[in-house]
Formats: structure tokens, sequence, C-alpha cells
């Protein structure tokens, strides 16, 4: 059968369960809070109430689709993080943003995820763009009040508006001949408009959960009142309300915050009309059944405040006013129906609040009815009950002076009750109004210490509801109840700080009563901390016995700073201690100021520092997890796109050099910027560096790390010493020493002397190396010097290294000889052995061979044995660079074909945090005997290295002997003896403690998936008939080296080809692709070079082929 047709979504899902529920027994439905709101009405009128009509259907204003919904999603996070760089920026892209919404403001303000977007938007927009948006919205508002998202667009709207009316006014009156003005709608006339609009339909909507909210705001713009004081504020507040602030810097630019504004003529009358509108239908029953509307009842709490203070007080005897209507007899005459509304409201949680209303409006002699004959021989009873004791504190703010002694003397013999009860509103209340009205406190003193300073410290801390420390039950079962009367409880106590003594003794007595350790405890506790800052900063306590506070205070300085909480009573004993303001002495700041710097240290390690690190930490997460959410994307050939200054993937957001100059603005400020602008420093650097942690990362021979990766990282920087000598890094140089040994033995390098150190990069590894070559080899040199024409040989594919280091050892470029390759890009051997015949045949001195695992471009491996040969032949010493390829080590089925021989070297480079993932930078120079890296290196410095004071023996020398023996360590664990470094970063503890981590099995996992993804990539390259691939198939290490050429015909002229290259390559960036371009062979051009690693999807590789060959096609 064919279904039903309904409305989808979930609201009408919604709806239509809420009608089924309908149709079953009243019994069998639990009633939610919205129920309650929505159905009130029904229950206190009858079934046959009904305010007035409702409006009609609401019209559909449509639906953002996806991308739409994405788009205004990311604005409104850019607005909100506003890292801006001028407000220019920010105006231009609030008009882009204008731009894309122009004609769906109705769509986006009914939307549940772009609504904020609008809030936002009005919150930041200029005079004229509220007024066109205000038409926008004008002939909705009826229905747009009532919408849950909508509604709270509409009040800030009409509160950003506000301010206008009387700008409007002014410019008016000075140019009353501007045309221009009079042709569109003034901010006056819409919002006249608007209450036209509702006009009809106010009885329905004063009991709308959404549009009892817009009404209040409404009401407050005709009345000229502050829109944004605090009496006003709480009549404003919304339990539904999205999680936009209310007052925005905008609001408090124009002038709307907290005073008075100048509203014309016409806006009282639409006042008067909307009130009449809202409750000139409804009789008194209905009127007081509406009282205890939780809906209705603020808003007639802010009609009542109207009337009696924008209309004039005279208002309360109107018989058409609410007030007179709600109270049409006179309540002080027992039985009639205004007495019986009274008591009844004064226990209902809701009406209540309309008492209070009442009871703080009302004229004054009509209040002093109310007083006499409903409170005043009932006192105790209203005290004792939470709900109506607020209803008397409204009505003790309002006593004379005659009065409230006479309040008093019935209160004071139950203050004790009511501190039980935790009723502590009225005891503040009495205690301030005995400060206003300079009535003796006396009574209100023996009330609440019953032994009169006796017991000062444990009275103050019965009224402040300290517990002990370790009292955790009574926290974790009744935390929320338990901080709200703590709160109070603190209130009171600041309250009585203020006042005059002997009450005031209550509390400074106390404090002074209290030891060290239960001044410390206070300090800690959120709501009694207050107590403590008000005594060292209120003037009205003595000098003397702060002085005396601040002197324990002092002695628990450290503990205090060293606390989040706590930390603000030093806070205010720096303000309170001011000599230049109070009437403390010097010393007392002085004194606290050196046992603060005495204790620094442990200040630095303070929770404050541990909250700097959670709040980084805030921010790594997210941006590690949006290169997570990238990839699942990936293999569509594009990365999720982000919001930013320029294309921005979750990979990068790539600027020119001098826009991100401007961009970071990295300016050294005079004074530090503390927390807040720490954070903002370290977003800019994450927002603007290239995200490692992406799949799309395809550039450079590293990758992103991993967690073992970053936790050790961190905790070298905990540690931050200098692993130079072992006295000041005793762990972290064993760690090394085994680390480095257990390495060189997978290369076989297993001899007594084996091993290896920890240098600054693979550059770093292939200088040192020389280094020990040479003084090792010829020993003279590492004293004297040598004028010897010494050559070094290297493949023609090897790393710029090796000439550079040429340069810095005096050798020269040209010393460097380059030994041809073969067609798969590895060193010949018999070129070798050619070129070392040749060297000497012109007299110069051959000394060094470097054999590369894995190039850089085609990740070739020499052949380590027949070079190997050719070196002990000729007393050269043989190095392999593996610092790229060295990792395959780890799988015997790769190691077998590519690092064979490597145990016949002298030294091996190798670095773990490429291939191996450990943080940047983690490198090992690797030597069969550790002693000839201490002979090539160690200096006399006897005040730094002790190693030379341990037995040891001669070790064997390589080169030509001429080196005479000398006492050598058999264990050398001054590690910078064995380098060229002093300063030495611990990075072998990375490696430690990842292979910890990972084991040596996981690592031959992951080097196995990543060759493997390699072979699937370049079968895949070799597959596509627009690619070109370069090299072998499969590749000998993880890169993958190929040309775009449509056909697979590549262009003519090398240059053309290179124009294809680098035009793919700069559009894959926007597309959350970075790759890099090389060339090998003249004439060809440059082609891609693409670099996969241990954590890389094969799905990601089939989208980046996928969006190569998609811009292949718009490039070629």
């Amino acid at each position: 059968m064919p279904k039903e047709r309904r409305k989808r979504g979930r609201r009408e899902e919604k709806k239509r369960k809420r009608e089924d529920e309908e149709n079953e027994p009243l019994a069998k439905r639990p009633k939610s809070a919205e129920d309650d709101e929505d159905d009130h009405d029904q229950q206190a009128f009858g079934d046959d109430y009904v305010p007035h009509a409702g409006p009609s259907e609401t019209p559909f204003y449509g639906m953002l689709d996806e991308e739409e919904q994405e788009y205004f999603k990311r604005a409104d996070n850019m607005l909100e993080l506003n890292q801006f760089h001028d407000t220019e920026e920010r105006a231009l892209f609030l008009a882009n943003v204008y731009k894309e919404a122009s004609g769906k403001e109705l769509k986006i303000a009914n939307s549940q995820s772009s609504s904020r977007l609008m809030e936002r938007l009005i919150l930041l927009s200029t005079a004229d763009q509220l007024k066109a948006l205000f038409r926008k919205f004008s002939g909705h508002f009826i229905h747009l009040v009532q919408h849950r998202f909508a509604s709270h667009c509409c009040e800030t709207l009409f509160v950003q508006a506000a301010p206008l009316v009387s700008q409007d006014m002014i410019a008016l009156s000075k140019d009353s001949s501007n045309d221009q003005a009079k042709e569109t709608p003034s901010v006056e006339q819409l919002f006249l408009g608007t209450a036209g609009e509702l006009k009809g339909n106010l009885g329905f909507l004063m009991v709308d959960r959404f549009a009892s909210h817009t009404l209040r705001v409404l009401l407050l713009v005709f009345s000229g009142r502050p829109l944004l004081d605090q009496h006003t504020t709480n009549l404003l507040q919304s339990k539904k309300k999205e999680n936009i602030a209310f007052a925005s810097k905008a609001i408090l630019e124009t002038g709307a915050s907290g005073q008075s504004r100048t509203v014309p003529e016409s806006f009282r009358a639409a006042l008067d009309e909307t009130v009449q509108g809202i409750v000139g239908g409804l009789d008194t029953t209905n009127l007081r059944a509406l009282a205890s509307h939780p809906v209705a009842n603020p808003l007639l709490q802010l009609i009542l405040d109207l009337e009696l203070s924008h209309f004039g007080k005279s208002k309360a005897k109107d018989p058409e006013s609410l007030f007179k209507r709600l109270l049409p007899d006179d309540p002080s005459e027992e039985g009639n129906d205004s007495a019986s509304f009274f008591n009844g409201m004064l226990y209902d949680p809701i009406g209540s609040r309309l008492l209070e209303a009442i009871v703080t409006n009302s004229p004054g002699k009509t209040f002093k009815v109310f007083y006499r004959s409903l409170f005043r021989d009932r006192l105790t009873n209203l005290a004792k009950n939470e709900t109506a004791s607020y209803v008397l504190v409204k009505a003790l703010e309002r006593l004379n002076k005659e009065d409230l002694e006479e309040s008093l003397q019935q209160l004071c013999p139950m203050v004790q009750l009511l501190l039980e009860r935790s009723r502590t509103s009225v005891i503040t209340c009495l205690v301030d109004r005995c400060r206003v009205r300079d009535v003796d406190n006396t009574t209100l003193y023996e009330a609440l210490d019953p032994t009169q300073g006796k017991e000062a410290a444990e009275t103050l801390k019965k009224l402040l509801r300290l517990h002990p420390a370790d009292d955790t039950e009574i926290s974790q079962k009744h935390e929320g109840k338990r901080n709200a009367n703590n709160a109070h409880a603190s209130l009171l106590a600041q309250s009585i700080l203020e006042a005059s003594p002997p009450l005031q003794n209550l509390v400074t007595e106390g404090i002074l009563a209290m030891d060290e350790p239960t001044l410390l405890h206070t300090a800690k506790d959120r709501s009694a901390t207050h107590v403590l800052q008000k005594f060292l900063t209120c003037t009205s306590v003595p000098a003397l016995s702060r002085r005396a506070a601040m002197h324990k205070i002092t002695n628990i300085a450290t503990n205090l700073a060293s606390h989040a909480v706590a930390s603000h009573v030093l806070d205010a004993f720096w303000q309170g201690s001011d000599p230049e303001s109070s009437e403390m002495k010097p010393f007392v700041r002085e004194r606290l100021a050196e046992t603060l710097l005495h204790n620094e240290q442990t200040l630095r390690d303070s929770v404050s520092g541990r909250a700097l690190l959670s709040a980084v930490q805030d921010l790594l997460v997210p941006y590690i997890r949006a290169a997570d959410e990238d990839a699942t994307v990936k293999d569509t050939g594009h990365g999720l796109s982000t919001e930013g200054g320029a294309p921005r993937t979750a990979l990068v957001e790539q600027h020119k050099p001098q826009k991100l100059y401007q961009l970071l603005d990295p300016q050294i400020p005079e004074s530090g910027v503390g927390q807040e602008g720490f954070l903002q420093l370290a977003q800019k650097v994450l927002q603007y560096s290239v995200n490692t942690w992406d799949q799309g990362f395809f550039s450079k021979l590293y990758a992103s790390t991993d967690a073992p990766g970053v936790a050790s990282d961190l905790i070298l920087s905990v540690l931050n010493t200098n692993v130079h000598v072992y006295d000041a890094s005793p762990a972290l140089t064993i760690i090394e020493k085994a680390t480095s040994r257990a390495l060189a033995s997978l290369f076989g390098l297993t001899g007594p002397h084996a091993g290896g150190i920890s240098v600054q990069g693979g550059s770093a590894s292939n200088t040192t190396s020389i280094v020990i070559a040479r003084n090792t080899l010829f020993p003279d040199t590492k004293k004297e010097g040598s004028n010897r024409p010494f050559i070094l040989f290297t493949s023609a594919h090897g790393h710029y290294s090796i000439e550079k280091t040429a340069q810095m050892l005096g050798f020269g470029s040209s010393a460097v000889w380059s030994v041809p390759v073969d067609s798969s890009g590895r060193m010949d051997p018999s070129a070798l052995e050619s070129l070392i015949a040749k060297a000497r045949d012109e007299e110069r001195v051959p000394f060094y061979v470097n054999a590369t695992a894995g190039t850089t471009v085609l990740g070739s491996y020499d052949p380590i044995r027949p070079i190997s040969k050719i070196c002990r032949e000729n007393k050269l010493w043989l190095h392999i660079d593996a610092s790229w390829g060295g990792p395959a080590i780890f799988s015997p089925n790769r190691a077998e074909t590519r690092l064979d021989g490597t145990h016949l070297a002298d030294s091996i480079a190798i670095n773990p945090h490429k291939m191996m993932g450990v943080p940047v930078t983690c490198s090992f120079l690797l030597g069969a005997d550790l002693r000839q890296f201490h002979r090539a290196n160690t200096l006399p410095a006897s005040y730094l290295f002790h190693s030379a004071d341990d037995d040891g023996g001669d070790a064997d020398v390589v080169g030509e002997g001429r080196r005479p023996k000398e006492k050598q360590p058999s264990e050398i664990y001054d590690l910078a003896d064995l380098t060229l470094q002093c300063g030495r970063r611990g990075d072998a503890l990375k490696l430690y403690l990842s292979w910890a981590y990972h084991g040596t099995l996981g690592y031959r996992e992951q080097i196995e998936n990543a060759f493997s993804t390699a072979a699937y990539f370049s079968d895949l390259v070799a597959k596509t008939p627009d690619l070109f691939l370069v090299g072998e198939n499969p590749p000998p290490c993880l890169q993958m080296c190929f040309f775009y050429a449509k056909g697979g015909e590549l262009k003519e002229k090398g240059e053309e080809n290179t124009k294809v290259t680098k035009g793919i390559t700069q559009a894959l960036v926007r597309r959350g692709f970075l790759v890099d371009y090389a060339t090998l062979e003249e004439g060809k051009g440059a082609f891609l070079r693409v670099v996969v690693n241990r954590g890389t999807r094969r799905g990601t590789v089939d989208g980046l082929v996928s969006a190569v060959l998609r811009l292949g096609e718009k490039v070629w």
C-alpha cells in the first residue's frame, strides 16, 4: 500500500510522536519539562481557556544545502576565533559572508547549525547592515519569534538596533533635509512595524516559551530602559539560549549597556499599546493563573516594573493596570481574594518572583500596608521557608529604621536555625540594612556568635561551612547544593566585614584566630577564599588586623601561589598592602616578595604551569585530529577544506613569505604576554605550519611521529639536560650507549668496542665520520693540520653534505669526486676503482668513500660488498650514509638485498627520525670501534671530561700507523668526547622509548608495510597510461618518481615537462597534498617525487593519483 504522505524531519517526527502519546490514556504519558510549559495554561485555567488565538501555520523558509551549511559553519568558527589581522580584514570577511547570505537570511535564522552565525553577524554588523537585516526580517517576525533558533536572532537584532533609534533622532535633528534617509524606513519605523505585526497575537505569544523572551526585549526597547544592567539581564535570561554572548562590544560602543536611551514619543505609545495587547483582554482570574506560569511570569514581572517605574507610581491606582487587576481588593483585609492570592504566591516557586516585583515596585504607602498586614507578624515563619524568604528579603530592604529594629528583635532568636538551614540570604539582608540604616548590630552579633569570641576560629569555620579537606563524600554526594550554600555563606561573611563592630569582629577575629593550615584550607576553598580576599582589601577592617593576618599569609605564600584558587588571596594581599593607598608599611610587601623569590623554582612548576601545558594540549589534540578526519576523504583526491586566510586544508594554509610575515607578526614584546598571549601565538604557529600528521604530506623523507614519540620528546624537555658528561646525565648516557650499541648490532657491528653516538642530523653524521676518518688514518692532521690533497668519493646521486663538509674542513669542493652510477642509480664499483687509481696517479691522497643506502631522489642502495673490498685493498675508510634507507635493516627480507655487507663498514649514519617516525631530530653515527671516535675527537678539557682517569688499553689503527701509543679508556661515558659537539640533547631517549614501545617486530611490520605501499604505488603509476615512471618497479625504497605525460609520451622540451610538474605540484596543495619534484637527466625536466611513509594508506595513494590525473589534464 502507498504510505501516508507526511512531512519529514525531526520536528515533525517529534510532533507525530506527541500526537500519538496524546491519544493514549493520560496516566501513561510521562510529562517533560517542555510539556509542562506548553500545557501549564490549560491546567491552570481549565479546558475552555485560550489567551488569544495563535498565528497561522508557520511558513517553511527552506533549508540550506550541505555545502551552504558547511560554509556558514566555518564562517561562524572564523568569527568566533576572531584571529583577523586587523579590523579591515574582518570587515572584508563580514562583507563576503553577508554577500553569501543574501537572500538566505530567513533560512539561516531558522537553521540549527547556522543561526549562531546570524547572531554573530548581527553583533558585528554596521548600522547600515543592521537596518538592511531588520528590513529582511520585517513581515516575518510573528513566525520568527516563536522559533527556537530564530527567536534568539530576533532578540539580538532588537538589542543591537535599539541604540540606532537614538542615533537616527540626533541625525535627523541635525539634517532634516536628508531625503535619502526619509525614503527608507527608519529604525523607529521598523520597530513600530514589528509591534504592529505582533499585534493581535500578543496574548498567545506571552506563553510561548521562545516568543516571550523576545517580547521582553521589545518592551525594554520601547521603554528606553538600559538593556544590559543586572536587573534587566535577569529578566531576559533564557534556559534555551544558545551559547552566544548577550552583550557584545558593539552594544557597549553604541551606549546601549548601562544607560537609559532617548526614545521617540511613538515608542511610549507603542509600549502602552503592547502592554495592553498582552494583558488587556485578561481578567483577574486569568492573570493570577499566569502569575505561576513559568513562561508568562517573567513577562508579568517586567510589565509590573515598567508600569510602576516608567508610567509612575500613580499607575498602581489605575483600575486597568496590571497591579490593580492582580490585587483589586485590599490585601490587608483578611479573607478576601487579594489576600488569599498574595499568601498563596508567597510559597509558590514561580509566583513568589512576581510578589518580589510587587513588593519592590509598589508605592510607599501601599508597601507599608502590605508589610504591617502580611509580613510583620510572621517574619520568623517566612524566614524559615526557602521560597518565601526571598520575598521577605525584598520587604526588609524597604524597611525604615524603626521597623528594621523591630524585625531584628523577631529574627535574631532564630539566626542559628537559619544558618543550619542555609537561609543566609535573610541574615545577609539584615547585616546590610543595619549598616545602611545605621542600626546597632550588637543583637545580631550575639545571635551569630553565642560564644562571644571565645571560639572565634571555629565559629567562622561553621559560618563558612568549611569541611575537612578529605571530606570527599559530602562534596561528591551533594556538590551542587553544597556549593550554592557555601557561596551564600561567603556572601554573608563578606557583608559582615563591611559592617561596624562588634559584628565585624565575628569575621576579623575568626581569621586572626586561624592557624596556618586552616588559613591555607580556607584560601583553597572556592567560596571561603573570597572572604579572605575581602578581608585583606576592605578598608573598614582595621589596618592592624590586616597586617597581623598578612604575617601568617606570608608564611604560607608559596603554597598559596601554587594553587589556582588560593593564589588570588596573594593578589588581594598585594592590593591591600599598597603603602600609597593604605596604612601598610612597605616592608609588608617586601617580605612577601622575598618569600616568593626564595621559592621561585617551586612556583615555576606550579599549577599555573600545568594549566599552560593543559591548554597547549587542548590546541594540539584538535590539530592532530584534523589530520585523522582529513584521512577519511583522501581517497577522493581532495582533502577537507577549512576556513583560512588562503585556500586551506588540514595539511597547510599556504602563503608567500612576505604575507606570512605579516600574518605571524613575530614581534618580541617588552613585557611578557602571559598564558593567554602564549596560546594565541601557539595557535598561529599551528595554523600556518605544515601538518605532517596529514596523510597528504608526501614531500620529504620524514613524516609525523606518534604518541610515544611525542611523549619521549616531552620527557626530554622536562629533563632539560645536556648529555655531554656522565655526571650531568647518567641515565641518558647509559641509554644512549645501550641504544646505539643495539642499533649497531643490527648492521653487524658487534665487536667489543662497537656502538655509536647521537648527532644533530644526517649531515652531522657524515661530517663527523670524515673527521674521524682523517684523524684516524692520518693522526698528525688532528694537531698539525695538513696540506695533503685529500680526495673523497661519493656517488653521483649522493647527498650534498659530503661536498659541504669538504668545504668546512678546508679540502674544497673539488676534493669530492663523484662516482658514476648505473641505470638504477647505484654506485659503479669499477668506476670507483678507476677513480682511486687516477687520484693516486695524480699524487692525490684518497682516504674516504661514502656509499649511500637510500639516495635522496630514487632511493637507490649502493653495492656495499664490492665497494668494501676496494676500500680494504686501498686502505680507505668506508662510510655508509644510511640516513634514509638504513631502517630497512629491521626487515630481513628488505635488508638482504639492500644492506648486505654493512658489517664491513667503518662507520654508518642512520636517521630514525625519517623512516621510523621518531621525532626530529634523531640521528646516529655508528662505528665498528668507538675508541677511534674518541682518539679522533678528544681534546684535553680536564674541567669537563674525566674518562681518561679510567683504565684502558691501546686500540688498533686502520691507517698508516704513525700515531704514538697512548693510554686509551676501555669505556667512554663522557659522550661529548666522542663528537664535535659539547651541547648534546639526549635524542637517543626518543629512539629508546619508541623502540621499547613498538618492539623490533613492531618496527619490522611498519617498515614492511611502507615498502609494500611503495610497491603498490609504483605498480599503479606503471599501469596508468598518462603517467611515466622514473626508476625501477618496485622501487628500491619509499620514493616514487614519475612524470605526468599525456598518453605516456613526454614533451620534447624539458622545460615544458618542468612547467607541467610544477603546475601539478602547486595545485595539489589546494587539494591537501604536498609533494616535491626533482631532476636527474638533463633535457627531460623535473618530475614528481612522492615519498610514502609507514602510515600511508593505499586509499591516499589512489586519491593522489586521481588528483594528479585531473590536474595534469588541466595544465598539459
